[in-house]
């Protein structure tokens, strides 16, 4: 499990947050593919963001996890297919990718909130 940080052609990119990009290499995650979503993003991520393999996340069954720091967002069932949303919305675009984000650490808002119920 290395790290690597991947240079990438910069022109094709604006300036981007300096972000660490996680992703799950243990076991369950492995058996989902972890290891082409790690690949995938190595290959597409900008200049300043590092990708790195990382040991258990802690969220086994939920995998592949991707950790996004030092935003602290967390990413589960993370596909290859996904990959270039999430370089484009979140780490060019700073904007977390909505329908990846693990309920657990980012709770859906309610549709409706009434204060008074």
């Amino acid at each position: 499990m290395g790290e690597r940080a991947v240079a990438s052609d910069s022109s094709s990119y604006p300036t981007v947050k300096r972000r660490c990009v996680s992703v799950c290499q243990n076991r369950s995650c492995l058996r989902s593919g972890s290891e082409d979503v790690l690949a995938s993003l190595q290959q597409q991520a900008p200049d300043g963001v590092f990708v790195q393999a990382s040991s258990c996340l802690g969220q086994c069954g939920s995998g592949p996890m991707v950790q996004v720091n030092p935003d602290n967002v967390w990413y589960c069932r993370v596909r290859v297919k996904d990959v270039p949303k999430l370089v484009e919305e979140h780490l060019i675009g700073d904007r977390p990718v909505r329908n990846l984000l693990h309920p657990r650490f980012h709770p859906p808002s309610p549709a409706y909130y009434d204060p008074t119920a």
